[in-house]
């Protein structure tokens, strides 16, 4: 049976993917800091009792995580969103944003792959979590729009990398969803917000198609946009 490793399990769009995934029948590994540990155990305590969810706990860095299972699908969703003009922000705030949401990202995905080498015929499907701000700059997130451009680069540089392989690697880009970092954005109608069980299942959709289909880069907007 496939497995498949979430990382940033408390987030919003993870335990939506989460429960995606169960339903589709893999098993799934959840990676979250141990102080978000509580939201996952909860929501998920039956599939935890049965076995089809395994969380795992990382203290000061996602870096930690080791991957002790080989997995079919890798989701990236951490990422830190703290919207300020850049002259408001600090040094070390800079460095953070840029870490947990880019270089963190990058390694694990080094990680991974030098521990678990690809193999013909085992399709693998590795996805990060992007952003309109992947494709566009808005003001007061500079920083978080240097990150998700970053990202950009790294999949469409992976894909070439990895061209003769059936690795696959994915960029899922939305605009606002309705989870804590989207309530984060100012002078928007909420209301018009993408729900993560939406994004969550057109995700699984793509990745676990048994077609030739590939959209290394997917871009999720919100039909309708309201400001206030």
């Amino acid at each position: 049976m496939k497995t498949a490793t979430i990382f940033g399990a408390s987030g919003g769009l993870a335990r939506a993917l989460a429960t995606e995934l169960l339903s589709q029948g893999l098993y799934v590994d959840t990676v979250c800091r141990a102080t978000s540990a509580e939201t996952v155990t909860r929501q998920f305590a039956s599939a935890i009792k049965d076995g089809y969810l395994r969380p795992h706990l990382v203290h000061s860095s996602y870096s930690e995580y080791s991957f002790p299972n080989p997995s079919q699908v890798v989701v990236f969703t951490q990422a830190l969103f703290e919207p300020l003009p850049l002259k408001k922000m600090t040094a070390q705030g800079v460095t953070y944003e840029v870490t947990v949401g880019l270089i963190d990202l990058l390694n694990l995905a080094r990680v991974f792959l030098t521990k678990y080498p690809s193999m013909p015929g085992v399709h693998r499907n590795i996805c990060f979590i992007g952003s309109t701000s992947a494709y566009s700059g808005f003001k007061n997130t500079s920083v978080y729009c240097a990150v998700k451009h970053g990202l950009l680069g790294f999949v469409r540089a992976l894909n070439d990398e990895y061209a003769s392989t059936d690795d696959r690697f994915w960029l899922f880009s939305m605009g606002t969803m309705n989870t804590k970092i989207g309530n984060k954005v100012q002078g928007q109608d909420s209301s018009t917000y993408l729900e993560p069980g939406d994004v969550a299942k057109r995700i699984v959709t793509s990745i676990l198609s048994p077609t030739n289909l590939f959209e290394p880069e997917v871009v999720i907007r919100r039909r309708t946009v309201k400001f206030i």
